[in-house]
């Protein structure tokens, strides 16, 4: 192009002397902070639920039925086995809730993430909302009983469907970053 048209002029093309290439942008700390928020309540709820599994169901404070060695006394061998055993893989989904949180808002929190990352956590966040909405409508007895009733129900939605909003934005701005988008885009 001659050196006298400008920008708007029919066949204009920047000098691809004077472009810079920028590179992908990497996403800001407010978008990475946010990002994590799920990840980081999630543990918090892995925390508590390891605390009192401790302290209600293994050491028996607050129930009457007292420590677990207390109750196992006196009672059958396959009883013993098969209680001890729910016990204990309650106590592991505990404690994987929680490492699983670590985890994941360590990945999270990084600027880059591997690929399946955030389609797997959109996933579950969609997966956690179709669940409290067919217990809303489907067991509701169930949902009292758990404590996700009323205004605590719209709260825990409420938790999910911002957690899926955050997720897919930091999953669009992965998709552009790497150059990966693969939206198709409408010109006029």
């Amino acid at each position: 192009m001659s050196h006298g048209s400008k920008p708007g002029d029919v066949g204009w093309r920047p000098d691809p002397a004077s472009q810079v290439d920028a590179g992908p942008s990497d996403p800001g700390l407010a978008l990475r902070v946010l990002s994590v928020v799920p990840f980081v309540l999630a543990g918090a709820i892995g925390v508590i639920a390891l605390v009192s599994w401790l302290l209600v169901l293994v050491l028996g404070i607050g129930i009457a039925r007292g420590a677990v060695w207390q109750w196992a006394a006196g009672r059958s061998a396959g009883e013993v086995i098969v209680q001890v055993g729910l016990l204990i893989l309650v106590g592991v989904a505990c404690a994987a809730l929680v490492v699983g949180s670590i985890y994941a808002t360590g990945i999270g929190f990084s600027v880059a993430q591997p690929r399946w990352f955030w389609p797997l956590a959109e996933a579950i966040c969609v997966a956690l909302a179709l669940i409290l909405v067919a217990g809303r409508t489907a067991a509701p007895d169930t949902m009292v009983a758990i404590g996700l009733s009323g205004q605590d129900w719209f709260f825990a939605l409420g938790v999910i469907v911002f957690s899926a909003i955050v997720i897919r934005m930091r999953r669009r701005r992965a998709k552009t970053t790497s150059g990966g988008d693969d939206r198709v885009e409408g010109h006029d």
